[in-house]
């Protein structure tokens, strides 16, 4: 059995183009042969199963929050890593939190919440957060995230935040995005807690991302990225697809 993994956005989802019928057939013809096709992103459970709705996208398995929480394709939570609250509530009180203005996501395992709008993720699937405070009154946080001007201010974020609470969040960037985990979540032990859940040690595997928060998983599964992602990607993959949809039908 093979098993496919792949990043959402940018890679399975194409900006200003959605997600290609060729793909998905191509995703279709992967599982009719009798092999595994899901998708590892850094939404949860409920944004990405929006989209694989609209698309009609087939999936054996959703791996979300960066590797935070693992779920069965019919939406079975399978695992969850979630964030310390105690550092978390620190977190909010420090000038990195006070001084913020843009908006803020929190990712449960079945639902996403937000304090202050954020333009990049649809209204209509947030639960919306009157008061910040609110955010520790929820018990199954598997991610912050946060938005900066561009990556280059997000990674210096990130940075800020990691010298003042040394070994407790990860920062799973995505262009000018900052996904805040716990620390030694990923793509790739998110992967790997998959694999080791359903027993899939032996079966051969296929890893496809285009964005900074893929790496891990790139480079622990000598994985691939697409024509489109920036030039950093394609120096650390160990191959450049057109499209998910091309990897599948070379691989099956």
């Amino acid at each position: 059995m093979k098993i496919a993994f792949s990043d959402f956005d940018g890679t399975l989802l194409i900006p200003g183009s959605g997600v290609a019928d060729e793909t998905i057939a191509a995703i279709r013809t992967w599982r009719g042969a009798g092999n595994k096709f899901g998708i590892v992103t850094g939404r949860d459970h409920s944004l990405i199963r929006m989209e694989t709705e609209v698309y009609g996208i087939p999936v054996d398995f959703l791996i979300c929050a960066n590797g935070a929480s693992r779920h069965d394709g019919d939406g079975t939570v399978l695992g969850r890593t979630l964030l310390p609250h105690d550092a978390m509530e620190e977190l909010f009180r420090s000038d990195h939190i006070q001084n913020y203005k843009e908006g803020m996501l929190f990712f449960t395992t079945k639902r996403a919440y937000s304090f202050r709008h954020r333009e990049d993720a649809p209204a209509s699937h947030l639960t919306r957060l009157s008061h910040l405070d609110d955010a520790l009154a929820l018990d199954d946080i598997v991610q912050m995230g946060l938005m900066f001007r561009d990556q280059e201010a997000t990674v210096a974020a990130f940075r800020a935040i990691d010298a003042d609470f040394p070994g407790i969040f990860a920062g799973n960037i995505n262009r000018k995005f900052l996904d805040l985990n716990r620390k030694g979540v990923n793509k790739s032990t998110g992967i790997a807690e998959l694999i080791r859940y359903k027993g899939w040690e032996k079966a051969e595997l296929f890893v496809i991302g285009d964005d900074r928060n893929d790496l891990p998983m790139i480079e622990a599964y000598d994985g691939y990225t697409v024509a489109s992602a920036k030039p950093f990607m394609h120096e650390s993959a160990c191959g450049v697809y057109t499209s998910v949809g091309a990897m599948l039908r070379d691989k099956i």
